[in-house]
């Protein structure tokens, strides 16, 4: 979480509320909730946004202003996610409660603006209670029709413009290419007066001095002109959108009407596959009246649209079937999310992830929409495991967004082959966390539907993990080989690259160094020529990760700092957990036993954060299991000490001090080479053989397989100039008598 916040934009200048501005700022300073009430249009978003902007510049919050927008949030069981997605908290948790948001926000000292409650009164009221009940550093303020009623509320009622409404209409009338007079000013006051003193339809009203003159307005909405201070009928807001609809072409009129399916902001692509057809015309006349807001995006500079709440609810109502625009909204979505599934990995990754960012509420409606409409299912189904196949909501810490989406699809699909694919799938969503308890049944229930090749890339997959991470199994490699050759055929690079590093992870945890090394530099050897920082960062991981198991663990450190750079440079929140893990056990290895202790107890904060369990996968555990061992022999009653202060480390400083080189003074003495010139493996399997060891028993020690233990033993002998096992097991007897004297 940064200290700038989440402020938006400002895309025009903001006109008077001085006294409005202040009483807010008044309130904030002695009150932990603050709502605006106001009619809709008036300006409360304005106006908070305004405060927030304000306050960020005081530097009041250490940790921020954040604008969490809720017009558009339909489900209310999605409000806790929502809060944390905007607020880039990680919510990998199964469960949408609030335990993830108080979690995170408990220690910070933020500003949070929930605008637009009225529709979720009662879902807003249950999470600000909680929010302020355990977050003390916490500081609400809410814009709604209505106020909240939580205990210690306090309200302001936003009132209409006054004397600044004459200025607020000519600024905009001037943006419009109008030119106003002094002698016009009576008639403006009058006009600002009979709209109410409505920022939002002052606006629509100042627009239209692009086409018509201030008299003609006027007339329109029946106010005579020259009759300044007369008793002209009040002009509602609602009025107001019916006189811009009529000063609409039929063509603006009807892409209004399909531009409120859109929950967010919207770029031209996606508003002419809704409106279906070309539309720069009518959106640029509805950008010029007001009634559309246009803004430049962030990530690909190109034109954003998007229609203020009021202006959306009105629009809805000029539709005269909603199903045709929420189909082709349903349609182009999908299609956005299939490309980005074929092409995220890519030297544009970057780009398409921050594309996910700025697309998600629209997706993710979507997503919702089509899994709720019988003939749209497949196609939501469909678009959320493309979602999930970009990676994105593990890179950007939304797999409980993920897991629910998947979990409402499960439901609605229930024939194969899409079914096969989808309970897979989740599967192995479950299985990423460490959670097999979800992951396993799902597995089992998918191997008893039909089986194809196409799905079988998904099911191969998890019953591949589910040996690995489960049973520690070498039988797992092979499997994962298959995956390999099958998602060359029938799936994505990005899913083509993925079981190619499941199967050279596996091969390093539990193959032989030979097979180890040849797997891991294939890996390598992709990540080097694809140009995708992401498998820049994994195959540093596995190289590290071969040298930790079979290689110098003094070359790992490095290594694994490097990887760990790139996955926060990159703002992956998924990839640094299992960093921390290799750093970890790096540190154990190399003999920083409290540099090992402080990075264990930041990992397992880490696995809370991430909702991962390395204790449910194997190859994982035994490593950390082993670690933990080491460092707690080596500081006896101090590694609870030294491992709580790194728990209690925030995200940013267990990452700087992960990013740290171990000082020389840390690192135990280098050992000598081993007798005979072997690897540490080597020796290990010769001193099993001097015990006595068959090649089955020695492969079941150390995970690999009999006839890999045995072509070990014939190597190690050929490599002593031995005739047999007996001559071995003696030499290692006289080797390790001598190490001893």
């Amino acid at each position: 979480m940064t200290v700038r916040g989440d402020l938006p934009a400002q895309t025009t200048t903001f006109i008077g509320r001085r006294a409005v501005l202040a009483e807010t700022g008044a309130l904030l300073g002695k009150a932990r909730l603050v709502t605006l009430v106001g009619a809709g249009g008036v300006g409360k978003t304005r106006i908070a946004v305004e405060t927030g902007r304000a306050v960020a510049r005081a530097g009041a919050f250490q940790h921020g202003v954040w604008v969490v927008p809720l017009a558009d949030l339909k489900d209310p069981a999605l409000l806790a996610r929502t809060v944390a997605a905007e607020l880039r908290i990680v919510d990998n948790s199964p469960d949408a409660g609030l335990g993830r948001l108080v979690e995170s926000l408990y220690d910070k000292h933020l500003m949070l603006v929930l605008d637009n409650c009225e529709h979720l009164l009662e879902p807003v009221r249950r999470l600000v209670h909680h929010l302020l009940r355990d977050c003390e550093g916490l500081t609400i303020l809410t814009t709604s029709r209505e106020q909240l009623g939580v205990y210690g509320e306090h309200l302001l009622w936003v009132p209409p413009l006054g004397e600044d409404a004459v200025q607020l209409f000519v600024e905009r009338a001037e943006a419009a290419g109008a030119a106003l007079s002094e002698v016009d000013l009576s008639e403006v006051g009058a006009l600002c007066r009979a709209l109410g003193g409505v920022p939002l339809a002052i606006e629509l009203a100042a627009a239209r001095l692009a086409e018509m003159s201030l008299k003609d307005v006027l007339e329109q909405l029946g106010l005579p002109a020259g009759d300044a201070h007369g008793a002209a009928r009040h002009v509602t807001l609602e009025r107001a959108f019916e006189w811009s609809a009529r000063h609409c072409t039929d063509e603006e009129r009807l892409l209004w009407a399909a531009l409120s399916v859109f929950p967010a902001d919207f770029d031209r692509a996606a508003a002419e596959a809704v409106a279906g057809g070309d539309v720069l015309a009518s959106l640029s006349a509805l950008v010029r009246k007001s009634i559309v807001v246009a803004s430049t995006s962030q990530v690909t500079q190109r034109t954003r649209y998007r229609l203020l709440d009021t202006v959306s609810q009105f629009g809805a109502r000029l539709l005269a079937d909603e199903y045709e625009p929420l189909r082709r909204h349903v349609l182009h979505y999908s299609e956005f999310a299939d490309e980005v599934a074929r092409s995220w990995f890519s030297p544009d990754e970057a780009l398409w992830m921050a594309r996910l960012w700025e697309e998600w509420p629209n997706i993710r409606a979507a997503v919702g929409y089509a899994l709720g409409t019988s003939d749209l299912a497949e196609a939501g189904a469909v678009m959320a495991m493309n979602v999930q196949r970009s990676r994105f909501t593990s890179f950007a810490g939304m797999l409980g967004q993920a897991r629910d989406l998947l979990a409402v699809a499960r439901k609605v699909i229930t024939e194969p082959p899409l079914r096969t694919s989808l309970l897979a799938h989740c599967a192995h969503l479950a299985q990423t966390q460490g959670d097999m308890s979800a992951a396993v049944p799902l597995m089992n229930e998918a191997r008893e539907l039909p089986r194809m090749p196409m799905t079988d890339v998904d099911l191969v997959f998890v019953e591949a993990t589910n040996l690995f991470y489960v049973d520690g199994s070498p039988d797992c490699v092979p499997l994962y080989a298959h995956v390999v050759e099958l998602s060359r055929e029938y799936a994505s690079p990005g899913d083509t690259y993925i079981a190619e590093l499941m199967h050279a992870m596996a091969a390093c945890f539990l193959l032989d160094a030979e097979a180890a090394d040849k797997a891991t530099t294939g890996l390598i050897r992709l990540a080097e020529s694809n140009g995708v920082g992401w498998s820049h960062a994994w195959g540093l991981w596995h190289q590290a990760l071969y040298e930790l198991l079979h290689g110098d663990p003094a070359l790992v450190h490095p290594l694994a700092v490097e990887a760990l750079r790139i996955q926060l440079v990159l703002g992956d929140t998924w990839g640094p957990a299992y960093s921390l893990w290799l750093l970890a056990c790096t540190c154990a290895e190399l003999g920083a036993h409290d540099r090992a202790a402080r990075l264990l107890g930041a990992l397992r904060s880490q696995e809370r954060v991430s909702r991962i369990s390395f204790g449910n996968m194997k190859p994982f555990q035994r490593m950390l299991e082993r670690a933990d061992r080491t460092v707690r022999r080596a500081l006896g009653d101090d590694y609870q000490v030294i491992m709580t202060l790194g728990a209690d480390l925030r995200q940013e400083q267990a990452m700087e001090f992960a990013l740290e080189p171990v000082p020389d003074s840390e690192r135990k003495p280098v050992k000598p080479t081993l007798p005979g010139g072997l690897t540490k493996q080597e020796f290990t399997i010769a001193g099993l053989v001097a015990e006595g060891f068959t090649s089955a028993q020695i492969g079941a020690r150390l995970f690999i397989s009999p006839r890999t233990a045995d072509r070990h033993v014939v190597d190690i002998r050929a490599k002593l100039g031995l005739p047999n096992r007996v001559a071995l097991a003696a030499w290692h007897r006289s080797a390790t008598d001598t190490d001893t004297r």
